[in-house]
């Protein structure tokens, strides 16, 4: 996670799209929420964060997520993985095809073109082979935010060229599947607001296609007042603030996809967090977003104060949400809505 670049939310056509208006879901137009399920993302090995969540917020999460490196070299936990199958949660595996003790622009740095000449096959192939042994479905987010210029693999940092960020993806995506991985569900992720704003960082120049991709997945973060990027700029966003433009996006660039906020959270910097949350829990349970069924808030304290204990209101407002009957979606449940959509 980066410098985000927000998108204004505006427009009728966006108000249309959350609403429900032309969508594929089974969801639209009714007046009640859907069933949504909760992710969570925490620093912390995969089964730690699925106890410790039930611990702080008093629930089972449908996923859990974790992110690891290519360089780090890192087998997949299949063990793990196995074991939050066997407690009802589905794995989500950021999977990010760079050296983070190099910047993107260092020589030494892993590039996309790097990716499609195959000088990482025989890594891709053996991570493969582990996403099959787990036998269960999971989800694998790949060089997420490829629309910002913060990560190597971004569209800005390879040739401001989308076309090759859809090879290496749809490269990366053939070697897993020959592998024998067909319980991989594919997220392509990009960030709610491009940086830079320009045509070719446009998400929709960069789809890999259906036939390549399970879940459109967003992330947004409601950055308040003065982040680190911006000292003296007020950036508080309300949770439709943040998503409703990238949302109406997703619905326009993959209608048949069922959508996952990736990552989202709140500061407590420039406004009120727990209202935030609340507002947030009050748009969801109106039935708006309706294809939008994952949600993985970030519970960590980075660049800003995200973790949803940052304060006795945020917690008792977060706490609150989780339990509200339209979040008790399983794991097992989870796992069927891609295939639900592909029909």
């Amino acid at each position: 996670m980066r410098m985000r670049t927000l998108l204004c939310a505006a427009a009728a056509a966006v108000a249309l799209v959350v609403s429900g208006a032309g969508t594929a879901a089974a969801g639209a137009g009714r007046d009640t929420a859907p069933t949504r399920y909760l992710g969570i993302f925490r620093e912390e090995d995969p089964t730690t964060i699925a106890a410790n969540v039930r611990s702080l917020y008093g629930v089972t999460p449908a996923s859990v997520m974790w992110f690891d490196s290519w360089a780090s070299g890192r087998p997949f936990p299949v063990a793990e993985a196995r074991t939050l199958w066997r407690h009802g949660i589905m794995p989500h595996y950021t999977w990010e095809p760079w050296d983070t003790a190099l910047g993107p622009d260092d020589p030494a740095q892993i590039h996309l073109q790097d990716i499609i000449d195959g000088s990482w096959d025989g890594y891709i192939t053996a991570r493969a082979k582990e996403f099959a042994a787990v036998r269960m479905p999971i989800l694998v987010r790949w060089g997420h935010e490829f629309n910002g210029n913060w990560y190597p693999w971004g569209i800005a940092n390879n040739n401001a060229d989308p076309a090759q960020y859809v090879r290496a993806y749809r490269h990366v995506h053939d070697l897993v599947v020959a592998a024998g991985a067909r319980n991989v569900q594919w997220v392509w992720a990009y960030n709610n607001g491009s940086s830079p704003d320009a045509p070719y960082n446009d998400p929709a120049a960069a789809y890999p296609g259906d036939a390549y991709v399970d879940w459109v997945g967003i992330d947004g973060y409601n950055w308040g007042f003065g982040p680190s990027w911006d000292p003296a700029g007020d950036h508080w966003t309300t949770f439709d603030e943040t998503f409703a433009a990238a949302y109406a996006k997703a619905r326009a660039v993959a209608p048949n996809r069922p959508v996952t906020i990736a990552e989202f959270a709140s500061t407590e910097d420039g406004g009120d967090k727990a209202q935030w949350l609340r507002n947030m829990n009050a748009t969801l349970r109106t039935g708006a977003y309706p294809d939008l069924k994952l949600l993985t808030y970030f519970d960590l304290t980075k660049e800003e104060a995200w973790s949803p204990g940052s304060s006795p209101a945020a917690l008792a407002a977060f706490t609150s949400w989780v339990g509200q009957r339209y979040m008790k979606g399983r794991g097992a449940e989870l796992a069927r809505i891609a295939v639900h959509y592909r029909r």
